[in-house]
């Protein structure tokens, strides 16, 4: 369920941002969709959404669930569009930078007691990314990424951002090298999913292995009854059944291949309201840091972890047109296929 929120927030938001009138009844999207979009995402002017596989061809409803061929073209819409805005974090709670200490293990609600924030507004740069794990199966994610305009600090953040209280700011003059920042985000991204890449490595190894013994398996025995059946004159038949199982195995070893992609989405510079705290931890000061939408505190003692090779992008885009504030949008087009089928695709539309 959480997952179908999430694509009807990136749906609605993007089809808003291109023009389209969307209205939401709870179950389907409605929309009236622009002539200059309609190609774009293979729909008629007048259709509907859902995202629920169980509702899909209900009043035609095309679906929307990853996998499908409507995610896949918003996505690549998305690609194209490019993000780049300015959104400040006008009204946090109050008293926020207490809960954030008092929520982080290391210090706590008696670590945080008696501290008096001072609040300043600073810059974040949040960087978006889509990864794709493709072999014969694929396994997608979504990963945003906050960093300090210099690049020294970056950290993850949970994906869909909370946009409570983000609203569209101006930043007059603002000019920023984003190449120390994106280079952060990049060794931030590779030491999360580095996990993800070697356990999906192992599972596309053992199917690689299982394959490779179904092959073997069912051509030795081929060969086998042919030998049983003309125990002479055979030869050119068993070449030409061995020359179909190395084909095969070919092909078994470039479909179980593992890939690894991570795509740039979007860069989203934030005024955050931030606070500098000293805390005394009894084996001396601590100068610590939180800002007000991702709490992440900065400043602890952190243990330096290896990055995994992630390809990405040798450089952030640059001269992205701003666009207002919208809710955070995923990444572009997924290569080949995907884990999940979507139930609409025996019955979609000729040449889609």
């Amino acid at each position: 369920m959480k997952e179908a929120e999430s694509l009807r927030a990136f749906a609605t938001a993007l089809l808003e941002d291109v023009g389209t009138e969307v209205r939401d009844d709870g179950t389907f999207l409605w929309l009236r969709v622009p002539d200059a979009v309609q190609a774009s995402l293979d729909l008629p002017g007048q259709t509907c959404l859902t995202f629920d596989a169980d509702r899909a061809g209900e009043f035609d409803a095309e679906l929307v669930a990853p996998g499908s061929y409507l995610l896949e073209k918003l996505l690549g819409l998305a690609t194209r569009r490019g993000r780049w805005d300015v959104a400040r974090l006008a009204t946090p709670p109050e008293d926020w930078a207490l809960e954030a200490l008092g929520d982080c293990p290391e210090i706590g609600p008696d670590g945080a007691r008696d501290v008096v924030p001072s609040q300043t507004e600073e810059l974040l740069f949040l960087f978006a990314f889509r990864t794709a794990l493709t072999s014969d199966e694929k396994r997608e994610g979504f990963h945003l990424i906050a960093v300090t305009p210099d690049g020294s600090e970056g950290w993850a953040v949970p994906w869909p951002l909370q946009e409570q209280g983000l609203v569209p700011a101006i930043l007059p003059g603002f000019s920023q090298d984003l190449g120390p920042a994106y280079r952060t985000a990049q060794e931030i991204l590779g030491q999360g999913i580095r996990e993800d890449m070697e356990i999906f490595r192992r599972s596309c190894l053992t199917s690689l292995e299982e394959e490779v013994r179904r092959i073997f398996r069912y051509f030795d025995g081929t060969v086998a009854e042919v030998k049983e059946a003309a125990p002479s004159g055979a030869e050119d038949v068993i070449r030409a059944i061995e020359a179909e199982r190395d084909r095969r195995l070919a092909e078994a070893l470039e479909r179980f291949e593992p890939h690894a992609v991570a795509s740039l989405c979007s860069v989203r510079v934030l005024l955050v309201p931030t606070v500098h705290v000293t805390l005394d931890r009894g084996t001396g000061p601590l100068a610590v840091t939180i800002d007000a939408l991702t709490r992440h505190v900065r400043g602890l003692p952190a243990e330096v972890k290896e990055a995994g090779p992630v390809p990405l992008p040798a450089d952030p885009p640059s001269g992205t047109p701003l666009r207002r504030t919208t809710a955070g949008r995923a990444p572009g087009r997924s290569p080949r296929g995907s884990t999940e089928r979507s139930r609409s695709a025996a019955s979609r539309r000729p040449g889609s």
